[in-house]
């Protein structure tokens, strides 16, 4: 691995006409013995790395290999992004576990730069940084061992990766390619064309970027990049009531809780929320964790029970709850609000405890993904049509229906006709 070739031609694969104008305006200005102040977003020592690529031998930065590392490691490239991970490393495959868990540590600290992270210290991002790299790293470090059983299981870091290897890693975990292209572009200034920068909600969530990130790269394609605000303890209040009628009938949903403990985990759901006694949903939903680990838990042929959603019911648990079984849920979000439990397992899902076994909710937030579902009360077969009893409960929460006041325009405008 040496410097980038200086020559007087550049591929420019990756990059077009106005993108190549563009970086060659950030040079004009003459000899730059450093890289522009744009690539501060790199922590000092990875910047250092990319420098000492760049630099012909008389010490300055030089247009050809500006030019040529721009076009070579922009774009989707697998082998691209292992080597430069490699320059952020430096050394050639193969490399230990720990040196790469090192390169993608700087590499998502930078692209949390690319953010406005008011709220979140420093030693906060770091530690995100660095959750998110064992949890893509994980199966190099595990092998095939289950996110359960490894859940508080310390692994060999010292395993060397062969580029192989390397390279299944980046194309088996997409974020790498997308915060590469975004630390690249925001380092040249230039807009990501390849890879559109992710509309996630930063600045209405208690997250940070990263972990909003994690999430919205493991939810369906579909879904992505429309996040939808649904509830929030910090907007709406601690009120169950106020929750439920709001997330009825509003499509796939991600849903996150923050213990008293600083756990955070959740649920991503495929179906709309709807109160009835009995589980259900799609097998493509699974829980989550956040704080202490990043993790996914997909769901298992063990059981289907894989949401539940009740109230104002004497004979059954009243709450919302994901996997598991009555009384014994991947976690629970009680009808008393304030109140989160999670089960020492779950085999729905196959995860371990998520947070407190008996918690204290300190956060909560429910997010539509994706478009919003067009009549919210639920079409033809809508509340309304189904459980008479139903609606009036909803209606005592304050929920309302805009069917049945178009219902009620309808029949008024009938009866004038008459």
């Amino acid at each position: 691995m040496g410097n980038e070739t200086s020559t007087a031609r550049v591929d420019f694969k990756n990059l077009d006409e106005s993108t190549v104008t563009a970086i060659r305006q950030t040079l004009k200005a003459g000899q730059l013995k450093e890289l522009p102040a744009s690539w501060n977003i790199l922590p000092v020592e990875a910047k250092q790395k990319c420098s000492s690529q760049l630099k012909n031998p008389q010490g300055t930065i030089d247009e050809s290999k500006y030019l040529g590392f721009a076009a070579r490691h922009i774009g989707i490239s697998a082998e691209d992004h292992v080597r430069f991970l490699c320059i952020l490393i430096g050394k050639e495959p193969p490399v230990q576990i720990k040196d790469m868990k090192m390169a993608l540590t700087q590499l998502f600290t930078a692209l949390c730069n690319t953010y406005k992270c008011d709220g979140f210290s420093k030693e906060t991002l770091l530690a995100h940084s660095e959750a998110l790299s064992l949890s893509i790293l994980h199966d190099s470090i595990y092998g095939t061992e289950k996110r359960k059983n490894t859940f508080r299981k310390e692994g060999d870091m010292n395993k060397e990766l062969q580029n192989d290897e390397l390279e299944k890693v980046v194309y088996e975990n997409q974020l790498i390619e997308y915060a590469i292209n975004q630390v690249l572009c925001s380092a040249y200034s230039i807009k990501s064309k390849i890879v559109p920068k992710s509309k996630i909600p930063v600045s209405d969530s208690f997250l940070s970027p990263l972990q909003l990130l994690f999430l919205n790269h493991n939810i369906p394609h579909k879904y992505k990049d429309i996040w939808r605000p649904i509830f929030s303890t910090r907007k709406d209040g601690e009120s169950f009531s106020k929750l439920a009628g709001l997330i009825i009938n509003r499509g796939p949903t991600v849903l996150i809780v923050k213990d008293n403990e600083g756990n955070i985990f959740g649920g991503y759901n495929t179906q709309s929320w709807k109160i009835g006694p009995n589980f259900f949903g799609s097998s493509d939903s699974f829980l989550f964790h956040l704080e202490p680990v990043m993790n996914i838990y997909e769901s298992t042929p063990f059981n289907q029970n894989y949401q539940y959603f009740n109230m104002k019911q004497k004979t059954m648990p009243n709450g919302l709850g994901q996997g598991g079984q009555l009384e014994y849920f991947g976690y629970w979000v009680d009808s008393e609000f304030g109140r989160v439990v999670t089960s020492p397992s779950c085999t729905t899902y196959f995860s371990p405890q998520l947070g407190a076994q008996e918690g204290k909710i300190s956060d909560l937030e429910i997010w539509g993904v994706g478009e919003e579902p067009e009549d919210i009360d639920g079409g033809s077969a809508s509340v309304l049509n189904m459980d008479p009893e139903l609606q009036a409960v909803m209606e005592m929460m304050g929920k309302t229906f805009h069917s049945k006041a178009i219902r009620e325009v309808d029949d008024k405008e009938n009866e004038d006709e008459d």
